[in-house]
């Protein structure tokens, strides 16, 4: 039995899924708008200043928070025909030579797992990914688990997968935040697809 991870933005993507859903989600107007208003949060991740999940909560509590969880899943549903335009063929033919080995697939994402899992399910593979927190039916603006990035990959991956039950492990990424989850792997691919 054999396993493939894949990392999910830049990886699976052309580009980064995060802003095309936050311009969906809210508009254009909006969204720039937001965008310059928290361009410091932006620019401090940019350079070192404060972690990725850092930022990217911020973002999000300024654009989501409120929100209800109801429109939110049915706002991610409208988002799939967008979403799967992003991906790149190569990649999703990847995901496919995979399923046809018999083999478990698995997206691990610092993206939402909201708007990836109508995804996942409709490629027919598992996700891990980021998960929002909902208070009283609303988002409160942070995050429900750790921003699966990083080493944060990996502690998902340990703890959903017993990894000494597969005899190859392979694994796709194109980022810093992808390398300790390549380092997982027995067959490691980095910035593969184009």
């Amino acid at each position: 039995m054999r396993i493939a991870f894949f990392d999910f933005d830049g990886t699976i993507t052309r580009g980064d899924s995060l802003l095309v859903f936050l311009k969906f989600m809210v508009g254009k107007k909006k969204f720039y708008l937001g965008m310059m208003k928290n361009i410091h949060f932006l620019l401090a991740y940019q350079f070192g200043f404060i972690s990725n999940a850092k930022a990217k909560e911020r973002v999000i509590e300024y654009f989501l928070q409120g929100m209800e969880v109801k429109a939110l899943q049915e706002k991610c549903l409208s988002f799939l025909p967008i979403l799967e335009r992003m991906i790149k063929k190569s990649a999703l033919q990847r995901i496919q030579y995979h399923q046809k080995q018999g083999d478990l697939v698995v997206i691990v994402s610092a993206t939402f797992a909201c708007y990836l899992r109508p995804l996942a399910q409709k490629l027919q593979v598992q996700c891990l990914a980021t998960e929002l927190e909902e208070e009283f039916g609303r988002l409160s603006g942070r995050f429900a688990t750790p921003n699966c990035y990083g080493e944060e990959k990996v502690h998902r991956i340990i703890n959903s997968y017993k990894l000494e039950n597969f005899e190859e492990i392979f694994a796709y990424g194109d980022s810093r935040g992808d390398f300790q989850m390549l380092s997982l792997a027995t067959q490691r691919f980095y910035k593969f697809f184009k």
